[in-house]
């Protein structure tokens, strides 16, 4: 039986708790081809109570592409999940990327992006993060993972990232490591997402400083123009529109 992607794995996670409704109109994005004319995968939408979107990405390259900044190695397929909550809530973006190596590498990070500045949020830090810090340190330290040091990062994600920000290398036999650390990461944004009320006036605010973040992620992100490159200039902008709706 074929296992199932690491972005399944958080649809299915997620789905215990909170129901989601299938974003309609994005047929064509489903299943789209790389330039060579191969299938290439595609994005699914969702959405629900105090979330704006759930993205599920499952992108395929064919026989592989090179990754720059990876030694130019080929990939065979790159993942991501992410919630977008309703801003209007004191709530992370959450989101996990992977990118899958032909050789069976397999290379990972996971963040929090939040909307508020952590250091004016002390008791939330210390009501969430701070008791959340063994799991951090668990597989920080897990056999399973090669931790990637923030010195191989560029200065941008060097800049945004939360304290909670993992990236690692493993490989494909030993994914459920990944599959368990995301569905960690999934039951402290739960917790956040239980006790969430609305507060109407955080949510100008968090999207400046989320806009912010992605403005310059767009200029730096070294995936992206991978991604460009096998699809092409018209598919990458349906996808960055349907993803930035």
């Amino acid at each position: 039986m074929q296992q199932k992607s690491l972005p399944q794995v958080c649809l299915e996670l997620l789905s215990r708790e909170i129901p989601l409704q299938r974003v309609s109109g994005l047929d064509d994005l489903e299943k789209v081809q790389l330039v060579s004319g191969e299938d290439g995968g595609g994005i699914k939408l969702y959405t629900g109570d105090k979330i704006k979107r759930v993205a599920l990405v499952e992108f395929r390259f064919g026989r592989g592409v090179p990754i720059p900044h990876h030694e130019n190695r080929l990939a065979t397929g790159a993942e991501i999940f992410s919630i977008t909550p309703d801003l209007s809530y004191k709530l992370p973006v959450w989101g996990i990327n992977s990118v899958i190596m032909k050789d069976g590498t397999y290379y990972f990070d996971t963040d929090f992006s939040f909307g508020v500045d952590l250091v004016r949020e002390y008791d939330f830090v210390m009501r969430y993060l701070e008791p959340w810090d063994t799991v951090y340190k668990k597989f920080s330290r897990h056999p399973d993972l090669h931790i990637v040091p923030l010195a191989d990062m560029t200065t941008w994600v060097r800049t945004y990232i939360s304290p909670l920000f993992l990236t690692a290398i493993t490989t494909t036999e030993k994914v459920k490591t990944v599959y368990d650390l995301a569905g960690e990461y999934i039951q402290l944004w739960l917790q956040m997402y239980r006790d969430a009320t609305p507060d109407p006036g955080l949510q100008e605010y968090q999207q400046q400083r989320l806009h912010a973040q992605y403005a310059g992620m767009k200029n730096t992100d070294r995936m992206g123009k991978v991604i460009l490159e096998a699809f092409g200039k018209e598919t990458f902008a349906r996808f960055f529109k349907a993803m930035a709706s």
